[in-house]
């Protein structure tokens, strides 16, 4: 075949070098030449066209959360993810990590489209250079925080400013009352709740529980009250009625969903309360609601085990429940944390959980904006239990907080 081409060559001293040289390439083919070009595709065996690397595609979105933390006490459950803070003493600023912040910025780092956050308290410069960072790679970040009660802090107004200098849209609060919420939604498919401010100290000092879940309908709450806060309760605003106020997954567990302020939280909490046939444990920041004090101790009158750790440095204050519980006979404690206890939880009869930024107070129920959630489900209840059990443990021995700092 080459002699031929040769021969061509020399007869016909016209022919144009071009189809000589595409002459060439087709006898290498048919003659097996193409394992000249080693590696390389050159036809598409399905339409005979010179065939193009498939274009980059982008990994899907890791819906795993980050389990394995140092500082954190971590369990999953089928429908949910939930985190411990696991507060040390002394806790210095050299060991902020591996914490619950880690596993929230790990699902802040992967958003792809929108950061919704309302957060009472927002400092923790982890929590703040996630959020540049994904307002910086196109991300639309927004957060609605609490300015009426943390503006003289300057920590608080450095990360705020750090935040708008980005370009994230940020709503200050300046209402009496506490814009109080402590929850994130990520691209409306995944939502983190519970009673952590995204604070040093919440994340690393104080005893709080933090939820994961990436159920749609509680999605679809969260981000029509976010939309509400954001857009500053305007005439045009979302409703303040959840669309789905009961949730019911298939596996038979049921979520209600309340928003304060008037969202009905305390009368379902009572309710549930006043059905209570065995056991309530109780962890409180601050314990100011006569009604649900005086339920506690009607329960405790008929044989129900009431159960409770309240935070130390609020029990003597005004409206406080602590002192009328302890005389009326009930199991109470004042917390061991040298640092504060901030979870806000109620464990019914060992399968009913009551938890978010609900403190158990009138102005909760009607003056600050707060969400709660009360689960029916065995398996998660049990998780909490663990934790009110390693909260009291810590009571009854007070950790020793001399020499801290």
């Amino acid at each position: 075949m080459s002699k031929k081409s040769r021969s061509a060559k020399s007869s016909r001293a016209r022919v144009n070098p071009l189809v000589l040289v595409i002459g060439v390439v087709i006898v290498l083919v048919v003659g097996g030449g193409s394992t000249l070009f080693s590696g390389c595709t050159l036809l598409d065996g399905n339409s005979g066209d010179v065939a193009n690397p498939p274009p980059p595609t982008t990994a899907p979105i890791s819906d795993s959360p980050v389990i394995t933390l140092p500082n954190a006490n971590v369990t999953e459950g089928a429908w949910y993810t939930l985190y411990f803070t696991k507060p040390t003493y002394p806790e210095k600023k050299e060991g902020r990590s591996g914490g619950v912040d880690q596993a929230i910025i790990g699902d802040l780092e992967r958003a792809q489209k929108t950061i919704d956050l309302a957060v009472f308290d927002l400092r923790l410069p982890s929590f703040v250079e996630a959020l540049r960072r994904a307002k910086e790679r196109g991300v639309q970040v927004r957060a609605i925080v609490d300015y009426a009660a943390n503006k003289d802090s300057k920590e608080f107004n450095d990360a705020v400013a750090k935040l708008e200098q980005a370009g994230v849209q940020v709503i200050k609060n300046e209402r009496s009352a506490l814009m109080h919420n402590k929850f994130a939604v990520i691209d409306s498919r995944l939502l983190w709740t519970g009673s952590m401010n995204f604070t040093p100290n919440d994340v690393y000092r104080n005893n709080n529980n933090m939820l994961r879940l990436d159920n749609a309908a509680l999605i679809q709450n969260y981000n029509q009250i976010f939309e509400r806060l954001f857009q500053i309760r305007a005439q045009e605003a979302p409703s303040k009625i959840v669309p789905n106020p009961r949730v019911q997954l298939e596996s038979g567990v049921v979520i209600e969903n309340y928003f304060s302020p008037n969202g009905g939280a305390q009368k379902a909490i009572l309710d549930r309360l006043k059905a209570a046939q065995a056991s309530i444990r109780v962890t409180a920041f601050a314990f100011t609601d006569t009604a649900m004090g005086n339920v506690l101790k009607a329960k405790h009158k008929e044989g129900v085990d009431v159960q409770a750790v309240f935070e130390a440095r609020n029990n003597s204050g005004l409206g406080a429940e602590y002192a009328t519980l302890k005389r009326a006979g009930i199991d109470i404690l004042e917390d061991g944390n040298c640092y504060i206890l901030h979870s806000k939880l109620f464990i019914i009869d060992d399968k009913t959980v009551v938890m978010g930024s609900y403190n158990f107070t009138d102005a909760a129920n009607k003056t600050n904006d707060e969400n709660l959630l009360i689960i029916d489900d065995p398996a998660l209840a049990k998780h909490y239990i663990a934790e009110f059990n390693r909260i009291y443990k810590q009571a009854e021995k007070p950790t020793k907080c001399d020499g801290g700092s």
